[in-house]
């Protein structure tokens, strides 16, 4: 019988290893009794557990970072069960309440790029059979769906999963949970604000979920988005108590809003009340003095949203004074820093306002407000990026798809500036940053920390230029005798080259060791013989660089097809907007 104690029999383990060091196969023997000795006191963490943490890690980068088919896409995402397995296998493994835990950190995180993923995987965990997860559920509904457009998408995905068009006990408490779990007066600023979204109203939603006010203040809210501002007026106006008068004040507000023409009237409203654009009737939008009261509180995201808007009723133009609010906005560092303005927010709304003036509605061009957006653009340059301290390569392959001159997803901006500003973006922000220009070959480009957009789009173009004039000269010319006429004979047309796999090679041949490669291109397939993830592979075995990322963005392209699904360190992108070089960041850290 044995009669060691534990501790003993620990140091028997170590000292057995010693005597046997030279044998890998009694040192590994070892080092698992020892564990399994000290587990007793000490949590060790299983096999089990470090799949688990794996699943979640899993369902984090799905919803911060979703993929459609492997890519992620700009514009037109489309989701099911089948694209959601992260997030239905841990449910079917009853981790209901973990997933909604990891939900609701993911919904506060500004590493979320779009709520659609989240908003999905919240209906999943809705329509769940175990009641915990569904309990949960119930009490994040207001933490997820932070929006009325929030509240209607998820609708809509639940709608998906639905059999029968009704709703049962549970999902009725839930959206009764939505209304009755937000403060009063800001729920009434948001549901005025956003009415309805997607075919589903506020009307729709309270009468098929026969929802019953709490409170005589949701009473009011019900009754004024069933049955309007008159009818709740007649019910509560005569009402002494405070937060009914403040309620109903606000709604008087926004119904006059909506059906005045008195632009006075409603300019004070917007300052006296703070309301937005959306509670505004269309046609008082073309009105300067609605727009002085609005850009008040407007955010300078929002400012350069509505740039086109202001500069079509001349907002903008030299002549009208209220332009100078703006131009001091634009050029209020502390505000651009503390807003977290991002470049191609400024360059996309630069792009719509200088092309403009070449549209038939075109607008006065005022050179104050360009130098404004220059002066805004090397500010947030200055103080809105992080390095990844990471080593770069940024292939630039533009001008071969000769029907679309724009980007899928913003088409205000041309491919060429959404190249050059990816490559200014990532000079700016590493220290370590090559691009080239690629056909199917490699021209590197003058690209410092200094270097200003317009110069890196002249570059750009005049590389574009020189690869046509190539291919024109290498297009095959039928041959003819001199004493002969020339025959009308197609030789057909060659591709414009493009070898997606140049700038690897470059890299390669020039032994650099990248971390990441980012190749930014509007053609939908590549010339070479050679495949992406084949090279990339090749790469990371010669230079002994196992984790190297490689980052197709197509800017035309709805439906990139390059990366292995199966590697990790791949990423295509479907088109361009702002928040692309948001998924970029996020992709490289690995922060999700």
């Amino acid at each position: 019988m044995n009669t060691q104690t534990d501790d003993e029999l620990l140091i028997g383990n170590r000292n057995w290893h010693t005597k046997n060091s030279t044998n890998n196969f009694n040192h590994s023997i070892s080092i698992f009794w020892g564990f399994a000795w000290l587990s007793r006191d000490t949590e060790i963490p299983t096999m089990a557990n470090v799949l688990e943490e794996e699943s979640f890690q899993k369902l984090r980068q799905w919803i911060i970072l979703y993929k459609d088919d492997g890519a992620y896409k700009v514009v037109s995402k489309t989701f099911s069960r089948e694209k959601a397995s992260c997030v239905t296998q841990l449910l079917s493994d009853g981790h209901g309440k973990e997933i909604l835990s990891v939900m609701e950190q993911c919904s506060s995180s500004p590493a979320l790029i779009d709520r659609e993923p989240l908003l999905f995987a919240y209906a999943l965990c809705c329509k769940s059979t175990d009641k915990n997860t569904k309990s949960q559920a119930e009490k994040l509904c207001d933490k997820i769906c932070r929006t009325p457009c929030d509240f209607f998408q998820m609708l809509k995905f639940h709608k998906n999963f639905s059999i029968t068009k009704s709703w049962g006990r549970y999902f009725k408490r839930l959206i009764s949970s939505w209304y009755h779990n937000q403060d009063t007066y800001q729920l009434a600023r948001n549901v005025s604000r956003e009415v309805s979204y997607l075919g589903w109203s506020h009307r729709d939603v309270l009468r098929m979920g026969h929802l019953k006010p709490k409170s005589d203040e949701m009473d009011l809210i019900f009754k004024y988005l069933v049955l309007g501002h008159g009818e709740t007026k007649k019910s509560f106006g005569k009402s002494e108590k405070e937060s009914i008068q403040k309620l109903l004040e606000f709604f008087s507000a926004v119904d006059t809003a909506k059906h005045s023409d008195d632009v006075q009237q409603v300019a004070k409203l917007v300052e006296e009340h703070h309301l937005k654009k959306d509670h505004l009737c269309t046609k008082l939008l073309k009105q300067k003095e609605i727009w002085t009261a609005l850009l008040k509180d407007m955010t300078i995201q929002d400012t350069l949203d509505h740039i086109g808007q202001l500069a079509n009723i001349g907002y903008l133009d030299e002549s009208f004074e209220g332009n100078q609010f703006v131009i001091d906005k634009l050029l209020n560092e502390a505000l651009l820093k503390e807003q977290n303005v991002q470049p191609f927010e400024i360059i996309i709304a630069s792009s719509f306002y200088k092309e403009g003036k070449k549209k038939p509605t075109s607008w006065q061009h005022n050179e104050k407000v360009t130098k404004a957006l220059e002066t805004a653009l090397e500010y947030s340059l200055k103080n809105n990026l992080k390095s990844s301290n990471k080593r770069y390569v940024v292939g630039i392959r533009v001008g071969v798809n000769k029907n679309k001159s724009s980007v899928r997803g913003t088409m205000a901006l041309s491919t060429t500036t959404a190249a050059a500003g990816v490559a200014m973006l990532m000079t700016r922000e590493e220290e370590k940053t090559d691009v080239v220009f690629f056909t199917d070959t490699i021209t590197p480009l003058k690209v410092a920390k200094d270097t200003k957009l317009t110069d890196i789009c002249s570059e750009v173009a005049e590389q574009v230029k020189k690869a046509d004039e190539q291919k024109e000269e290498n297009q095959p010319k039928p041959e003819v005798d001199d004493d002969e006429e020339e025959q009308d004979i197609f030789y057909g047309v060659l591709p414009d080259p493009c070898d997606l796999v140049a700038p690897i090679q470059w890299a390669t041949d020039h032994k650099k060791d990248v971390d990441v490669f980012i190749i930014v291109t509007d053609a939908n397939r590549s010339t070479g013989s050679r495949n992406l993830g084949e090279a990339i592979t090749q790469y990371r075995k010669d230079r002994n660089l196992p984790n190297t990322k490689l980052v197709t963005v197509g800017l035309t392209n709805s439906n990139m097809k390059f990366a292995n699904l199966e590697d990790e360190n791949m990423l295509d992108v479907s088109g361009f907007d702002a928040r692309v070089p948001k998924v970029i960041r996020t992709f490289v850290s690995g922060e999700y």
